[in-house]
């Protein structure tokens, strides 16, 4: 049916899961790097540590014939929040380093950079 958007959605997951639980592809040395760092540890630990909660979880449930309250959940959000957290940390450094690297150049950042830039190279062209 949605083969197209289908195929979309499980690239951008593949991308999003690689990003997180893939190798640290950064220099060595560098705030990218550690940042990286702390956020796999956070998403491995916070995994496993989850993981085996519900295992336990699920034990006592076969046990007892009763399910509990999912109390494993005050594991996974903090780290699951911890790992947001550190990946919104990475892009605003990311977007910091291009604002940087613009003004060295001598470019004005801003939202609308492409459109200013076009409407700036027609203004100069009406006034010839």
């Amino acid at each position: 049916m949605h083969t197209a958007t289908e195929k979309t959605s499980n690239s951008r997951l593949h991308a999003v899961a690689d990003d997180i639980f893939g190798p640290v592809r950064a220099s060595h040395g560098t705030f990218e790097r550690k940042l990286l760092l702390t956020r796999s540890a956070f998403a491995y630990g916070g995994l496993i540590a989850t993981l085996v909660q519900i295992v336990v979880w699920l034990a006592i449930a076969v046990t007892t014939a009763h399910l509990d309250t999912p109390w494993w959940l005050w594991t996974a959000l903090p780290a699951a929040a911890a790992v947001g957290l550190l990946t919104l940390a990475r892009r605003w450094a990311a977007t910091a380093e291009t604002r940087t690297a613009d003004t060295r150049r001598g470019e004005a950042w801003s939202a609308k950079a492409p459109f200013a830039a076009a409407s700036s190279v027609e203004a100069r062209e009406e006034g010839r």
